[in-house]
């Protein structure tokens, strides 16, 4: 599993593959999917289709909470507009960070994906506008729009509401992003092959484990059992997770993936392929530190499994 706090970084990537591998026609036809206003996946739809400008406001309230963003929105409902400044993106920010840290380099254009929430907005009769010109600093501005109330004016007056949003009043922790990296695992899957989603995970832990590994200088067995407890502790399910090392090899099992149980209570449809994020990374992560990796178990309804890394 792919803890929903280490999903920035999984997503740039995937954008990078794709173009690396298919094109940036393949990346936008990706995000194009991803954003598709069903109701399936990104759920600002269903929020604008029950209320509206207003719904735009509630969604975003709460997923921007849930990610820590260092973000300002203002809104006035009557007069059919929302104007919001990201101070400091905390995915954008997040990949900046990382390839201070270990290299990571982000995908180009990684904020371009935002615009595909035009969808949604379109759905319903709204519309936006986006400042992107300090994308590079993790900072942009935007305007959403109703058409039948908009002036042409962002103008405060006693019908406007400010939400101000503080990172260091909130926890990082968003876990949709569960399901993001759920639709990119079955697209990319579904329409490039198995091998090719194989392929983007392995590149993924070598590009994202492998440096933070090297960094803090554990090697082994050790450097396994510390990455899969991170995980499980960022995701606060360390009760998900019992490791034991008999002195041959190290058994790790798995009673539940909070992912797996995150997309089930929203109701998502899990990929038949999401164990493969679980399974592809633990093998990349063995064959790093040259160990004999066995998957012995999954039960694809609720996460659970069995796996070993023997010397």
């Amino acid at each position: 599993m792919i803890s929903c706090t280490e999903f920035i970084p999984a997503y740039s990537e995937l954008f990078t593959y794709l173009d690396d591998h298919y094109g940036r026609k393949e990346v936008e036809r990706f995000w194009a999917y991803l954003f598709e206003p069903t109701g399936d996946g990104i759920p600002l739809i269903n929020f604008a289709k029950k209320m509206g400008l207003r719904g735009c406001w509630e969604y975003w309230k709460g997923t921007l909470t849930e990610e820590a963003a260092d973000c300002t929105k203002y809104m006035n409902e009557k007069e059919g507009w929302i104007f919001s400044e990201m101070h400091y993106c905390p995915s954008k920010g997040r990949l900046l960070e990382l390839e201070k840290e270990i290299g990571l380099k982000p995908y180009y254009d990684y904020c371009g994906h935002c615009d595909y929430y035009r969808a949604s907005l379109e759905k319903v009769g709204l519309t936006w506008t986006r400042n992107h010109l300090h994308v590079d600093r993790a900072s942009c501005e935007s305007l959403i729009i109703d058409p039948t109330k908009f002036k042409g004016m962002v103008v405060p007056d006693e019908n406007m509401e400010i939400l101000d949003i503080k990172p260091s009043e909130h926890e990082y922790f968003h876990r949709d992003f569960h399901s993001s990296l759920n639709m990119g695992i079955d697209f990319l899957a579904r329409e490039h092959g198995e091998e090719a989603l194989r392929d983007f995970l392995r590149i993924y832990t070598a590009h994202v484990y492998f440096p933070v590994l090297e960094k803090d200088g554990v090697t082994g067995m050790d450097a396994i059992e510390r990455q899969i407890r991170k995980t499980y502790t960022l995701e606060h399910a360390e009760d998900a997770v019992e490791i034991n090392n008999d002195g041959t090899g190290l058994t790790v099992k798995i009673g539940y993936c909070p992912a797996v149980r995150h997309l089930h209570d929203t109701g998502r449809v899990v990929s038949d392929w999401f164990g493969l994020s679980t399974e592809e990374v633990m093998a990349t992560l063995a064959a790093r530190e040259g160990l004999k990796f066995t998957m012995v178990s999954y039960d694809a309804a609720t996460g659970a499994a069995e796996y070993r890394f023997e010397k």
